[in-house]
């Protein structure tokens, strides 16, 4: 198979069913056109809804990489060398198509804005596809505003450094355990608050995932974990394409960080899994068009906008607003917390490794929340988790845990 041509077959199901769209096509003269082939109404309506819409979208993606070609615009150094064929679609789809479109938008923005606008678009609706509304995020839609300090919730402020008015410019309201992280934390628990020790940090591997929510009673278990974190060989290759793209884009990153005093490496994990590494859209939930506000929670932001109307902007708005700024400890430790802080502890209380953390390590099988409040024990995340981005970073001696912003 050429370069840059994606395989069907990695978007239909089997090759039974791409024969069966051949046959049928052939005879047809209804309007109905995949990959070239005309399919009549009446098959189509036989077909499974998830694979006919990611088929649909396949041919999106390949229609922009021959357009691409035909513009004779110069290959990305993270284009994909090779595509595998797929069995379970509606399971790695995600893993399929976004190195394809990451490339894609790397290969045209500089020279072909508009190509990259219609890539960056369709990464945007790749990454709905896999993205799950942050607990800190959730939870300031349903949430009483006043809460005492050992309640769940309380409500940050968020005194806008540009003049914007802070009664329209508030942080949501985030858990008591996202807050921990934030500046101006509540105080830590009284004395005869129910506090476990730290996990022993040589515990068995196979040690019970703690139900605790404090960042005392979880360092332990976050330090374990990372030692002996090891990347599932079928994930090898998704997560060489991660590791390729932060350190590509690494120099957008520290600008980032610049501005708002979050290592270069919290904000790269960040990107990957709030937005997909799309720097056509919004750091904060992947939202495209960079040329509007947010319309997902968080909506409306950044609120003073156009301009300007740059990622790295954007980038700037998400770390002020979910409190990530100002912090001067960003430990191995404090950051994997923080992450899992902001994404929920939902994983936890059910004895699964957080996939935000832990997905394409020997950590994390599978289960997922497949929608807000509705978890899947079948279901398997496709993203790759912040720890394991993380950690091939660090054993390539690319992080320094000891920097104090």
């Amino acid at each position: 198979m050429d370069r840059g041509i994606l395989d069907k077959r990695a978007f239909i199901k089997a090759s039974a069913v791409v024969a069966t769209l051949g046959a049928a096509g052939a005879a047809s003269g209804q309007n109905l056109r995949l990959f070239g082939l005309e399919i009549p109404d009446e098959l189509a309506e036989l077909l499974p809804t998830k694979p006919l819409e990611y088929a649909r979208f396949a041919e999106s993606v390949i229609a922009l990489e021959k357009e691409a070609d035909r513009k004779r615009l110069p290959p990305s150094v993270l284009s994909p060398r090779k595509v595998s064929p797929i069995d379970a679609l509606d399971e790695t789809i995600y893993q399929v198509v976004l190195p394809r479109l990451v490339s894609l938008i790397d290969r045209t923005e500089a020279l072909d804005p508009g190509l990259a606008d219609k890539a960056g678009g369709l990464l945007a609706q790749l990454h709905q596809t896999q993205h799950e509304l942050p607990e800190a995020l959730r939870l300031s839609l349903i949430a009483p505003a006043n809460t005492d300090r050992r309640g769940l919730l309380r409500r940050v402020s968020f005194q806008e450094e540009q003049g914007a008015d802070p009664a329209q410019d508030e942080i949501p309201m985030v858990s008591q355990e996202v807050v921990q992280s934030l500046p101006n934390a509540p105080s830590p628990p009284a004395a005869g608050d129910d506090v476990l020790p730290d996990p022993v940090p040589d515990a068995e591997p196979d040690a019970p995932l703690s139900r605790a929510k404090s960042f005392d009673q979880l360092r332990g278990e976050y330090r374990r974990m990372f030692a002996r974190l090891s990347v599932r060989p079928e994930r090898s290759e998704a997560v060489e394409f991660h590791l390729a793209m932060i350190r590509k884009s690494r120099a957008r990153y520290e600008s980032a960080g610049t501005r708002t005093g979050v290592p270069w490496f919290f904000i790269a994990v960040t990107h990957a899994l709030e937005s997909s590494f799309n720097f056509r859209a919004h750091l904060h939930n992947g939202d495209f068009p960079l040329s509007a506000r947010t319309r997902q929670v968080p909506a409306g932001r950044p609120i003073k906008w156009l301009p300007p109307s740059d990622w790295e902007s954007s980038a700037t708005d998400a770390m002020k607003l979910l409190g990530f700024t100002g912090q001067s400890d960003w430990s191995l430790e404090r950051t994997l917390f923080r992450l899992e802080a902001y994404n929920g502890f939902g994983y936890r209380q059910l004895g699964v490794p957080t996939p935000y953390l832990w997905s394409f390590s020997q950590h994390y099988e599978r289960g997922k929340f497949v929608a807000d409040g509705k978890f899947s024990r079948t279901a398997r995340s496709q993203q790759c988790g912040s720890a394991v981005m993380l950690r091939m970073l660090d054993l390539a001696g690319e992080i320094d845990w000891g920097v104090t912003v």
